[in-house]
């Protein structure tokens, strides 16, 4: 029956086990399919992650190259008909239930059909964490500029359980910048100030003589995100 309907022009192979419902009067060697949509499904428990959830949420700067997906299983790139998949490893501090993740968790509707997604207080954490992931800095900067609000304890319960302090300052320098535009209290201030490295280190690709100390926060970044700050 899959072969009837492939040859028909009803369904498109995605990838093993994996097709999906072309719609009426469309051509299925012009139609492109729900990357998204699709991700998700090609393993078990797939979480949108990272830039790719960003994207979900209307927070990213660029379209991304690939999709990234949080699952269980080797990570790496898989291409898909019609678009690139990135499996990466569950980051610290999710917790699992029955092969999915139970924490920072959310849906969202993808042609009437759920897609997992991290929420955009995961999603930022996770991000700062792995900034390559988020497109790097001045990408994730910039993506971050187009976040409307936050819950910010949900922000510091995510970076403590990464247990990237790194990542903290550099995230806590973020807040404190948008400090005033998305209301975020001093006590949250505080909260990732104990979270922050106990000495100068280098975060989001910044290079010894290529960064800038973020003061208070312990983190050197790169200049060029300081200097677009200070402008």
């Amino acid at each position: 029956m899959l072969v009837q309907h492939l040859q028909a022009g009803n369904i498109r192979r995605i990838a093993r086990g994996v097709f999906a419902s072309v719609p009426k009067h469309a051509d299925a060697g012009k139609w492109s399919v729900d990357r998204f949509l699709a991700a998700s499904r090609l393993r078990r428990g797939g979480v949108i992650a990272y830039h790719s959830a960003l994207e979900l949420h209307g927070c990213a700067f660029t379209e991304g190259h690939d999709v990234q997906v949080i699952a269980q299983g080797e990570p790496g790139m898989f291409e898909a008909v019609g678009f690139a998949c990135r499996f990466v490893k569950p980051p610290r501090g999710i917790s699992q239930r029955d092969g999915s993740m139970a924490d920072g968790l959310t849906t969202v509707d993808r042609l009437g059909m759920d897609v997992s997604v991290t929420t955009i207080e995961r999603t930022i954490a996770d991000v700062f964490d792995r900034y390559d992931l988020g497109g790097g800095a001045e990408e994730l900067f910039n993506s971050l500029d187009l976040v409307a609000r936050v819950d910010a304890v949900a922000l510091v319960h995510f970076a403590r359980a990464l247990g990237n302090a790194t990542a903290a300052g550099a995230l806590g320098y973020w807040l404190e910048r948008e400090q005033e535009r998305l209301g975020i209290v001093d006590n949250v201030l505080e909260g990732f100030r104990k979270l922050m490295p106990p000495q100068a280190r280098y975060a989001l690709g910044a290079k010894s003589g290529q960064g800038k100390l973020a003061k208070g926060w312990n983190v050197i970044l790169p200049i060029g995100i300081i200097n677009h700050d200070n402008e």
